[in-house]
């Protein structure tokens, strides 16, 4: 197969990927090495084609990963930056996705993980027991403050 041929390909094929839905220019970028018969040059127009043409957008995809990773799977502002960071996204521009997050529904998001959390475990509530809550809420990404913080605020409520 020529180069041309391959060229054409590839760029249909990734126009379809990243269509259905949103990629980082890495994960496009991984994608493109599959095609062996493509010149460092190409890739590179390849890739300036699909965001000329809007198939690629990386503020795009940063606000739909931080609002899906956050909404569905109810990951911390810490998680989701790592994972981004490994994506090769540009700091800032994770910092400027996570600020889109209203910080009452952040706290609240934390205070509903904290109580189904204490509601899987067996009471009485003891240290091991706020210990465990409190590793679960890490595993998921949020600052140890705000977990500190809020633990101490439903267990107040929790005590009314």
């Amino acid at each position: 197969m020529k180069s041309s041929e391959t060229y054409l390909i590839a760029k249909q094929k990734l126009s379809h990927y990243c269509s259905y839905q949103e990629r980082s220019k890495t994960e496009v970028l991984s994608k493109l090495q599959t095609y062996k018969d493509l010149s460092p040059v190409e890739v590179e127009q390849i890739i300036q084609e699909l965001i000329a043409e809007n198939f690629l957008n990386e503020n795009r995809y940063i606000a739909a990963f931080v609002h899906g990773k956050f909404s569905i799977k109810k990951w911390g502002k810490l998680k989701i930056h790592h994972v981004l960071t490994s994506k090769h996204i540009a700091s800032q521009l994770i910092q400027q996705a996570l600020r889109e997050i209203p910080d009452e529904v952040y706290q609240q998001t934390i205070q509903d993980l904290i109580q189904k959390k204490l509601a899987t475990l067996k009471a009485p509530i003891n240290a091991i027991i706020q210990k465990k809550t409190v590793n679960y809420l890490l595993q998921k990404g949020y600052e140890y403050e705000l977990i500190r913080e809020n633990l101490q605020a439903v267990l107040q409520q929790e005590k009314l």
